[in-house]
């Protein structure tokens, strides 16, 4: 039997497997710092792209390294790890229908919520079922609570997760107003503005954290990567050899040591003394390379064919659009669109989205790629 104790800060009832308090939503226990966050990959690409370079980061797909929501038994971990349509935590499905079961007993939502939580951080290819899942049950927290801080952080990191970077923006100043000494949300809020492109707000930002936290992995980590986009590379290779040696894990500075280490061919490129990339693949090639990047989509997509009249079909397996949040469908149908203009495919008037097994078409959206 679960162990009972107290929240400390509402003084609720809660148990050790929550990790968050179901009466006022505050953490209950550190979230883990063994990851790589996201960001290292998904910005390392977008940085060497813009020196002509080539750069794929290996390996699985994981949440940013500092969430400080609490780690998993190994059985509920390898239930989660398996989680998908043919193997779902038990626990899970048990609080969903228990949730459908009293939609408004706000207690169950936010366990619910809470769970939703762990399953994303802790299962790196986990379904896109669920990642619309959790956007809903955060969505329906937040509408009658629009001040409660579990909510707020879990949304921000699934909106920051899916690249919705303006949403994520948002969601973790709303929760930084609530909880300021939480350095992992500020960390991936500042790395946040570094992809909007506001890198001297994100260093202000990242310099506050390593001033009360000098050996904070993420914070250092995501300061190399704002210098790299920012286009100091000499800056970014010294703070990315100081976050190397601090790494947590020997796979944290494996994964990170590759980012670092492609800074000296950026630089080279930069000085003007490497021999110029080879341009990067544009037209249908261009569009697939790009939809395949999609963090949530991409492992779901299949192949791209243009037909004729300008009508452009994408195949994707298994993946939901049905059962997307608006706003999570606006983005990615927003992300379609210049995907079609970055790799100039301006013929193309509808693109319509089909599903591989059986053939049926999920969407369809008229466009118009010259604008």
């Amino acid at each position: 039997m679960s162990a009972q104790t107290a929240c400390g800060k509402c003084g609720a009832t809660v148990s050790e497997q929550m990790r968050f308090c179901s009466g006022c939503g505050k953490r209950l226990v550190a979230r883990s710092k063994q990851h790589l966050p996201t960001v290292v990959g998904i910005t390392a690409i977008l940085f060497l792209a813009a020196f002509g370079l080539q750069y794929t980061i290996r390996g699985s797909r994981v949440m940013p390294i500092a969430h400080r929501g609490g780690a998993m038994t190994g059985g509920q971990a390898a239930q989660s790890l398996g989680a998908g349509k043919s193997a779902e935590d038990p626990q899970l499905a048990a609080m969903r229908t228990k949730v459908q079961q009293s939609p408004d007993d706000m207690t169950a939502l936010k366990v619910f919520a809470g769970m939703l939580g762990d399953s994303l951080r802790s299962n790196p290819s986990a379904p896109p079922e669920l990642v619309f899942e959790a956007i809903d049950v955060f969505g329906k927290i937040l509408q009658k609570e629009p001040n409660d801080p579990a909510a707020l952080v879990m949304m921000a990191d699934v909106s920051f997760d899916q690249r919705a970077f303006t949403k994520a923006l948002d969601f973790y100043e709303r929760y930084l107003k609530i909880d300021s000494e939480d350095l992992g949300a500020r960390s991936r809020y500042a790395s946040t503005l570094t992809f909007l492109g506001r890198y001297d707000d994100s260093i202000r930002e990242l310099d506050s954290v390593l001033k009360k936290d000098p050996k904070n992995f993420p914070a250092m980590a995501y300061l190399a990567i704002t210098y790299a986009q920012k286009g100091d590379v000499s800056t970014a290779k010294k703070i990315g050899g100081s976050a190397l040696q601090m790494a947590p894990s020997e796979d944290a500075r494996a994964r990170f040591s590759s980012f670092v280490a492609s800074l000296d061919g950026a630089a080279a490129t930069s000085d003007g003394s490497a021999v110029n990339a080879k341009p990067a693949s544009t037209g249908l090639s261009g569009l697939e390379q790009s939809l395949r990047a999609n963090p949530v989509a991409g492992p779901k997509f299949v192949k791209a064919d243009l037909g004729a009249a300008g009508t452009l079909t994408l195949v994707y397996r298994d993946f939901p659009m049905s059962q997307m949040p608006p706003f999570a469908k606006e983005k990615f149908l927003s992300g379609v669109k210049a995907a079609l203009v970055q790799n100039k495919l301006q013929a193309v008037t509808k693109v319509e989205f089909t599903e591989a097994t059986t053939g049926a078409e999920m969407e369809s959206l008229k466009v118009d790629a010259s604008k």
